[in-house]
């Protein structure tokens, strides 16, 4: 779960006082060089980062945006804890909730790091009133339910790519400026070469979900990595205050 360090469940009894206060410090992504992304992010979120897809343990696909060369880099949040860069993904605002499935009728629950020092009995917002959800926990239930389908309907449109043949292992090398070289590994992205001579009728399917679009704008997004570079290397000069 990246940032998540201890996520609990939200419950009336024991989180009945509970408040949050408002916070704009993302510090908790600092060494997060990934984060995974959804598809209506894709033409913001590609703007900025290059789109490539990481293999997850149990052998699924799952598109991430590059925020760094090195591990457990992060060169979109500076040194105040803000993000430094336009667009902020979704996997890092939805923080420090986290939507879970119920086992036995698929029900969402609301869940949520306990360790966020944004967590209080005072300061900020409620998150229940009178044991139901107030109308900021409203929101980011509304949030979390969409974020969800989302990710159900991503996940399904990396399965296809994957199904296709379409994803090949790259390794993102690079050379900055002054001879510093960076090499990130595992990570997956689009086969032009495979994706051209794909059948006629597996291309009108992409068309009719959508997930052509995102092809395309995955695909725009690459040339992002030298953008990484010159943000590493404005990093690495920039003087300690």
């Amino acid at each position: 779960m990246l940032f998540y360090k201890r996520i609990v469940s939200l419950n009336p009894a024991a989180h009945g006082r509970l408040h949050i206060a408002p916070s704009d410090d993302v510090g908790y992504a600092r060494v997060s060089n990934s984060v995974p992304l959804i598809g209506p992010e894709f033409g913001e979120a590609g703007k900025e980062y290059p789109i490539a897809f990481a293999k997850a343990g149990d052998g699924h696909f799952v598109p991430v945006a590059v925020l760094g060369l090195n591990d457990g880099e992060n060169l979109f949040v500076n040194g105040a804890g803000r993000w430094a860069g336009h667009y902020i993904p979704a996997f890092v605002r939805r923080y420090p909730f986290v939507p879970a499935e119920q086992a036995e009728d698929k029900q969402l629950i609301v869940c949520f790091d306990d360790t966020s020092p944004r967590f209080n009995e005072t300061a900020g917002e409620p998150l229940l009133v009178d044991g139901e959800p107030s109308a900021y926990l409203q929101q980011i239930i509304a949030f979390l339910r969409e974020f969800h389908a989302e990710s159900q309907r991503t996940a399904q449109f990396a399965a296809t790519l994957h199904e296709l043949d379409l994803l090949t292992e790259r390794r993102a090398d690079a050379v900055s400026p002054s001879g510093e070289r960076y090499s990130l590994s595992g990570l997956w992205i689009v086969d032009e070469a495979r994706f051209q001579k794909i059948s006629r009728d597996a291309l009108d399917s992409l068309f009719q979900t959508g997930a052509l679009g995102l092809i395309y704008l995955h695909l725009a997004s690459l040339s992002n990595f030298a953008r990484l570079l010159e943000r590493k290397a404005a990093a690495s000069t920039e003087k300690p205050h």
